[in-house]
């Protein structure tokens, strides 16, 4: 199999990204009726949290999801798969060789990051906001912690 471009990784993941935000936000019940905040950011993060599989449960599905919608995620998660369990690990796995420090400097930024932007923007204890990044990071998505607002949702989805 030929290597692709990052460029063309990085154009494919926006693509199914931009569909699967697209999907939530105009198809009907995809997300809970009570999940406030922002419906384009809601719909943003509800596509992220399904193409890297780490379903929290918190706003998306809801329970009144119709037929075209559960059609909808079968479809946006098996093109998913094929994107970011091939490619994009691929792509990742070669920072090693490309950022000093190698794979712990990402890792500790992430990290670092992520407990900075939940404790401050969530108010979530420096512990509960390691643990929540550590969880997503790793596409565990218990669900017994999430974001709340519209900022922590972005944040969850582009960490």
């Amino acid at each position: 199999m030929s290597q692709l471009s990052a460029a063309r990784i990085i154009m494919v993941a926006y693509t199914l990204a931009t569909i699967g935000t697209l999907g939530f936000h105009f198809i009907d019940g995809m997300i809970a009726e009570d999940a406030g905040g922002n419906p384009w950011i809601n719909a943003f993060y509800c596509s992220v949290i399904t193409l890297t599989t780490v379903g929290y449960g918190d706003i998306c599905p809801s329970d009144k999801m119709s037929h075209a919608g559960r059609i909808f995620i079968i479809a946006l998660s098996f093109c998913g798969l094929g994107m970011f369990c091939g490619p994009i690990m691929d792509l990742s796995s070669s920072w090693k060789e490309r950022i000093p420090g190698g794979i712990i400097g990402p890792g500790i930024f992430a990290l670092a990051s992520g407990i900075v932007l939940f404790a401050y923007f969530e108010g979530m204890s420096i512990i509960d906001a390691a643990y929540f990044t550590i969880i997503t990071g790793t596409t565990v998505g218990y669900g017994d912690l999430g974001p709340k607002t519209d900022f922590g949702r972005l944040a969850t989805a582009l960490l």
